[in-house]
């Protein structure tokens, strides 16, 4: 992946995260099912592609293998929370 591609790649993710952000303090805030879910799947993209594309730069022995994984973890923290919220809001603990 060139730099430039991979930068074009981050921003990408970056930007479906705020979305994701937006969707799950939605979903939250108002009892709003199809938020909750785009929400969950927002996350489960952003957190599986940053993680493959991490491993494929990382692979070539590029830099941003570094930046990818950094914000999987950054978004895995950020879904932990959501499903924490979610599983309080549904009364499962």
């Amino acid at each position: 992946m060139e730099t430039r591609n991979g930068l074009i790649t981050f921003a990408i993710f970056v930007l479906l995260s705020a979305f994701t952000f937006v969707f799950c303090l939605d979903a939250l805030a108002i009892p709003n099912t199809e938020y909750g879910i785009l929400a969950l799947i927002g996350y489960v993209v952003v957190i599986s592609a940053s993680l493959f594309n991490g491993y494929t730069a990382r692979t070539n022995g590029e830099a941003l293998g570094v930046w990818f994984n950094t914000w999987a973890i950054l978004v895995s923290i950020v879904f932990v929370w959501y499903l924490t919220r979610c599983g309080t809001a549904f009364g499962w603990w």
